[in-house]
């Protein structure tokens, strides 16, 4: 009777295991889309904030500045920014030049499009960083 009622307990402990690892499993796989899914957030409210940032005059002093820190601190395949015009002013309004900043890495890939105050003595120039 003694060495039934042990097979018995062993044969429940191990579908209950099977269960457990599974469901350790499920487990694991969730965290680890999660944590995945964090970082892409966090680079792409680091990076576009940041970017936004530099064009208004807070945080980085240059976009070369913002490129060399964002690729080193997010391992970045590729970072940019270009020129992409002026704003049209309206009559009494500030003039704006607009910027474009992309990138591309293990946590996704972005754009983000902001828009920088134009003092009265500056002029367009495309090829004019900060």
């Amino acid at each position: 009777m003694r060495f039934t009622e042990v097979i018995c307990l062993s044969v429940i402990l191990a579908l209950f295991s099977t269960l457990f690892t599974g469901a350790y499993r499920q487990v694991f796989e969730m965290d680890r889309k999660l944590e995945k899914l964090e970082k892409n957030t966090d680079s792409l409210i680091f990076i576009s904030g940041s970017f936004t940032a530099s064009c208004n005059g807070k945080g980085f002093s240059s976009f070369d500045e913002w490129e060399k820190a964002c690729k080193s601190m997010w391992q970045l395949e590729s970072i940019g920014w270009e020129y992409v015009g002026e704003s049209v002013p309206e009559p009494g309004n500030q003039i704006y030049q607009v910027y474009r900043g992309n990138w591309k890495g293990p946590y996704g890939c972005g754009e983000v499009f902001s828009k920088r105050k134009v003092s009265g003595n500056e002029t367009d120039n495309s090829e004019k960083r900060f």
